[in-house]
């Protein structure tokens, strides 16, 4: 991976799983429209040999590195596939053996998002994880190059095909991290952050007209912010707090940080979950409110892929 920071979704111990409507509820499945299941043996034969992909790939095959080491591969996570990702549509392996669970994933992924989107990704992967605690990396992305012009997705395909309704948020969750850590929302040149005017995450400088700035002014203003060392990785335990003072947030994990409090309202918004607060209706106003937002909700509606049933743990309860 080309820099240190990586972004996460994870499930807490606190968290409860998200359940969603009847027409989805099929552990396994291919999600298509609202009654339109196929198995993922039936994905696998139809893409019956995934390995051999004929891929016409403009990158540099140099620049897009896919061996275990280059994907993030340590003591505690192990990456099993890997495809490339070529002017934003599935190319072929360049890890490991064809999966048509991860298959099902990108064609949830690119159900919901444009394909010029798309094209910001460069590499799709699977990876397992030997975590300690009661944490679950569900899925995470992190730039490819040095100023985040392209990045890997990966996910956690035991837990994506345990709750498919929470895999649906989980998808969305990893993609606002995308969008709004390209190089026209975050500048990660030295200069930017030695100087920066707005919030730095860490990797780099928010522009003063990106998503994630506006974000923060509308919801982590009063010192919010200044709590948050963009150094540390959010946890699900770091937002408890925050979590009971605050009813705006969509769980826990949303509290511990700004992105993440971005990307759980975003998948909320994408797949049309009922708040459970008017604080919380405050977030999904805002995101209606964003030019190009309101197409990945339009395309999940059209694919049949909503209403989820909002399972959030609650946050603003009464001490």
């Amino acid at each position: 991976m080309t820099g240190d920071a990586v972004m996460r979704r994870r499930r807490g111990g606190q968290l409860s799983a998200i359940t969603v409507t009847a027409a989805l509820a099929v552990a396994g499945c291919r999600v298509g429209s609202a009654g339109d299941a196929t198995t993922f043996e039936t994905v696998a034969a139809a893409e019956s040999d995934t390995t051999n992909t004929t891929v016409n790939d403009s990158r540099d095959p140099v620049a897009v590195e896919c061996s275990a080491e280059a994907l993030g591969a340590d003591d505690v996570y192990s990456f099993s596939t890997a495809y490339l990702v070529v002017d934003g549509a599935l190319g072929g392996v360049c890890l490991g053996e064809g999966d048509a669970r991860l298959i099902d994933a990108w064609d949830t992924l690119s159900t919901i998002a444009p394909e010029e989107q798309l094209a910001d990704l460069g590499i799709f992967a699977a990876f397992d994880a030997d975590e300690p605690g009661d944490e679950i990396t569900l899925a995470f992305v992190n730039a490819l190059d040095d100023d985040g012009s392209s990045f890997q997705m990966s996910i956690n395909l035991e837990s994506y095909v345990d709750d498919p309704a929470e895999a649906l948020l989980t998808i969305a969750h990893e993609f606002a991290h995308v969008f709004t850590s390209m190089p026209w929302q975050l500048d990660r040149t030295v200069e930017a952050s030695e100087n920066c005017a707005t919030w730095d995450n860490g990797e780099g400088c928010f522009l003063d007209d990106s998503l994630m700035f506006r974000w923060i002014e509308a919801f982590w203003g009063d010192g919010l912010i200044d709590q948050i060392d963009p150094v540390d990785e959010p946890s699900h335990a770091d937002g408890v707090e925050r979590c009971d003072e605050d009813a705006g947030f969509f769980g826990a994990y949303a509290a511990s940080h700004p992105e993440e409090d971005f990307a759980e309202a975003f998948s909320a918004y994408v797949f049309d979950l009922e708040p459970d607060r008017a604080e919380q209706q405050e977030r999904l106003d805002w995101m209606a409110a964003q030019p190009g937002l309101a197409e990945f909700r339009d395309r999940a509606e059209a694919a049949g892929l909503t209403p989820v049933r909002n399972n959030f743990d609650v946050c603003g309860l009464p001490g």
